[in-house]
């Protein structure tokens, strides 16, 4: 009987110790993005791109998988709808980009040159 009780315990610590492991996959791949839009990429926080939004931090962009709030207490949906402090509701552009304070930077329009 001793022994039945020291296989179920040395067999319980062994399951026990395995379950510690730290092997965690990263199921989330990186996002590439243009050059025109990677000085904004490099600033946490979220972006419109491609009509879905992305979040940043650290420089590594992935999809955004639930709503943000920024510093300065504005929520950010998953859809790019954004609701300020006082109410106010506004929607995302494409390459519009929301640093984590709140600051909204607007992508500049390309001018095509005349020739």
């Amino acid at each position: 009987m001793k022994k039945v009780i020291f296989v179920f315990s040395a067999l319980a610590f062994s399951v026990a110790a395995f379950a510690q492991s730290d092997t965690v996959v990263n199921k989330t791949q990186p996002i590439m993005i243009d050059s025109a839009q990677q000085d904004m990429s490099k600033v946490d926080g979220c972006m419109m791109m491609d009509g879905k939004m992305i979040m940043i931090k650290d420089s590594v962009s992935s999809p955004m998988k639930k709503q943000m709030i920024m510093g300065n207490g504005t929520k950010v949906m998953m859809d790019g709808m954004c609701m300020k402090m006082n109410g106010e509701k506004m929607k995302m552009k494409e390459g519009d980009h929301m640093d984590m304070h709140g600051m909204m930077q607007h992508k500049e329009p390309k001018v095509k040159s005349g020739s």
